[in-house]
């Protein structure tokens, strides 16, 4: 009867072992913003943030400015204008929302700029990089700017410009060299304030405090995955279709969300996530993704759609989607 027992237990653990590791999650979209710029057009809108209020500040890489709606999508103001004087913007890439102004990466002028919430500029700082990739801005006014091309992750600078220090390292130099065109982003900012890193051509998300070091790592191995590595100039163009892009990683709730990127047919992106707990356990790989998720508040992932321009709409959508489990 013993025996039996024990054989009955055993038989049963490959299934509790199933049942308490098994997840099924997937992202649902629950809400769609028409933008309404009035007479305006959007270009190609970089990021998204939202203050207080609900407001949307969209940095547009086309249009050298930023576009300000209230929670409906309806236009209150633009920042900035293409340019490079003071308050000018050329192609900027990543906004941030502090409690009284608003820090913006003027990414071709290579330069952080700062306006108050009414769109009036405060102040202007060039950074010592290369070629600027993100920017988040902590609590406290910190702010880090992020490069590809330095052995360094990111460079830190206090609110007034003066720069702090480097933080994090690479292999350097290089053993290819990739340089990633339009709008992309690779930093986000943990609700606790710490720094998520997306390497971008290997799958090592990093979580990080300022001073550049690791409270989590996020890594797996995926399905289909393949790191973006350039093995001659003859053979870019096939190196880059074949491979995975890491997007930006995003805290959702009590997750970590770390999204891919592949080329299908036609150069179209196919989107892919995986998710993680954060302590950096994998909880589900391969979740099928519709879009490419920009920022998140709380449970929410935001994007923004610009299927209806395809479809003859003057400004895209911002789109609201959530985990579903």
């Amino acid at each position: 009867m013993r025996f039996v027992l024990i054989l009955l237990i055993v038989s049963l653990l490959p299934a509790w072992i199933t049942s308490a590791s098994a997840q099924n999650y997937s992202v649902e979209k629950v809400r769609e913003i028409p933008l309404d710029l009035g007479d305006e057009i959007a270009g190609e809108i970089a990021d998204l943030t939202r203050d207080a209020e609900g407001n949307f500040y969209l940095p547009d890489w086309q249009q050298h400015t930023v576009w300000v709606t209230n929670p409906h999508g309806e236009l209150i103001r633009r920042i900035g204008q293409e340019g490079s004087g003071p308050g000018e913007l050329s192609r900027p890439q990543t906004a941030v929302v502090l409690q009284d102004r608003i820090v913006v990466l003027d990414k071709e002028n290579i330069r952080v700029a700062s306006f108050s919430l009414d769109g009036v500029h405060q102040a202007t700082f060039r950074v010592d990089l290369i070629r600027t990739a993100n920017m988040v801005c902590g609590r406290d006014g910190r702010i880090a700017v992020s490069t590809l091309d330095d052995e360094s992750l990111f460079t830190v600078y206090d609110a007034t410009g003066h720069k702090s220090h480097e933080a994090g390292s690479r292999p350097w130099p290089p053993s290819d060299y990739f340089m990633i065109g339009g709008s992309f982003h690779h930093l986000a900012l943990t609700p606790e304030g710490r720094i998520l890193y997306s390497p971008v051509k290997s799958y090592e998300v990093l979580e990080m405090e300022w001073d550049g070091s690791i409270v989590a790592t996020y890594k797996a191995e995926p399905p289909g995955y393949f790191p973006m590595v350039i093995t001659s100039m003859e053979s870019m163009e096939d190196d880059i279709n074949k491979a995975s892009m890491i997007l930006r990683p995003l805290v959702v709730g009590e997750h970590v969300l770390v999204q891919r990127q592949k080329l299908g047919p036609e150069n179209i992106g196919i989107f892919y996530i995986d998710l993680f707990r954060r302590d950096g356990n994998l909880v589900q790989m391969d979740i099928e993704s519709p879009i490419n998720f920009i920022y998140a508040e709380g449970d929410d992932l935001y994007a923004i759609d610009t299927t209806p321009v395809d479809e003859g709409e003057l400004n895209p959508y911002i789109v609201i989607y959530r985990l579903k489990n």
